[in-house]
């Protein structure tokens, strides 16, 4: 029996767009090496390097030396230019009154507050009320798919592996979840709804 709900963020309850980065750093003269750089990512996902520090890294994968890192961090930011939509805010707010929700996501404060800024910090705030506990990577100094993530949550909220759905758009991490025993749905953007996640809880039951 389903008793509990582990949200990812991105792509699940908030569009993401990320050929809009791409376009957007192709924009700005990025160099092909870039798109490489997935340890850099993942330690600013981590919350090992500082989002100045982050943005001071970037500009050296540039052809413009001098390109400023206010308008690196607008690309970066690209690809989550969008509000939180109020529909899965709602659906948050009935969700919580039946089970004990969760946000777990690999993310950083420059996403952060674009996304916050875009919501408006009330709306932003009501989302984020809605969850027992938000486990941010940046915060947790680890991320999806790595094994202690997922058992930080599990230890912390005393919670069964057994009775969580735990909703994520990356198979990498439904698949480190699965294999902990938690109950998965690996959603598609492009097909998926996470309106119909009453429904989806019906194949748990």
């Amino acid at each position: 029996m389903i008793k509990n709900i582990l949200f990812d963020f991105g792509a699940v309850l908030i569009p993401i767009q990320e050929e809009k980065t791409r376009k957007a750093f192709k924009e700005l003269g990025a160099q092909e090496n870039l798109a490489q750089q997935t340890e850099l990512f993942q330690k600013l996902e981590r919350g090992e390097i500082s989002s100045d520090e982050f943005l001071g890294t970037l500009q050296g994968f540039f052809f413009r030396k001098t390109i400023l890192k206010k308008d690196l961090a607008k690309a970066w930011n690209a690809l989550c230019d969008s509000a939180i939509p109020s529909d899965n805010i709602r659906l948050i707010k009935r969700m919580a009154k039946e089970y004990s929700c969760f946000l777990l996501s690999n993310t950083n404060t420059l996403h952060l507050d674009k996304i916050k800024n875009n919501s408006g910090r009330f709306s932003y705030h009501q989302f984020m009320k809605c969850f027992k506990a938000c486990y941010l990577s940046h915060e947790m100094k680890t991320r999806k798919p790595e094994e202690a993530f997922y058992e930080r949550v599990l230890l912390e909220q005393d919670l069964k592996a057994e009775e969580c759905l735990f909703i994520d758009d990356r198979e990498e991490n439904i698949e480190a979840a699965a294999a902990l025993g938690l109950k998965t749905w690996c959603f598609d953007p492009k097909k998926d709804n996470i309106l119909k996640l009453k429904k989806k809880l019906e194949e748990f039951a």
